[in-house]
């Protein structure tokens, strides 16, 4: 098969997993296979919406624990068994807002509620973000064994934060594009 038809097989997210896996040290987490296992058994994205829900969000939050406990040992996912399902009906979200839709289009959120109490902490912002939307979070948890993180996020992340806080003493979400040496330098230690 020709190079460029070869190519064109792939989509562009195919073609960076690949280059970075052959030229690069940094570590790949391809999200997406888990992401389709889990879509043939139950919907993982909102339908008013181009995010995932709380059960994308836990799919996803599994993948990257999982893949970080090579590193990290002892570093495990909670167990799906620690989180209620809940279906929450709602007005529709950024595609019906985006149509001017939101009080016509509803949503079936399928959430995902602890069944014990999160032990990680907002402490930034100080006003309460329950959508975690700011450009920059900061959870802590009071065990200060476990690793910290900085996560340089986009609006996907969102839903992963309340699932991934409870792994790190202190991990700082960054919604932003770059990475940013200095913020890493700052908050210690990181994985």
């Amino acid at each position: 098969m020709p190079e460029a038809i070869r190519r064109a097989a792939y989509s562009r997210t195919d073609q960076l997993v690949a280059y970075l896996a052959a030229h690069s040290t940094v570590p790949v987490i391809d999200l997406r296979p888990a992401l389709r296992r889990a879509k043939s058994r139950e919907r993982i994205y909102h339908r008013t919406d181009t995010h995932w829900n709380d059960r994308g969000a836990y799919v996803a939050y599994a993948q990257i624990v999982s893949s970080l406990s090579g590193s990290l040992p002892g570093l495990r996912p909670n167990p799906p068994e620690m989180f209620e399902a809940h279906h929450v009906r709602g007005r529709g979200l950024d595609l019906a807002r985006m149509m001017g839709l939101t009080r016509v289009l509803e949503e079936d959120n399928l959430t995902l509620d602890s069944r014990r109490p999160r032990a990680a902490k907002l402490i930034e912002p100080l006003a309460p973000d329950t959508h975690f939307v700011a450009g920059r979070l900061v959870t802590e948890l009071p065990d200060p064994s476990r690793p910290r993180a900085v996560i340089f996020r986009d609006s996907f992340a969102s839903a992963l934060i309340p699932f991934l806080s409870e792994h790190f003493s202190r991990a700082v979400y960054l919604w932003q594009y770059n990475v940013d040496p200095d913020v890493i330098d700052v908050n210690g230690p990181m994985l």
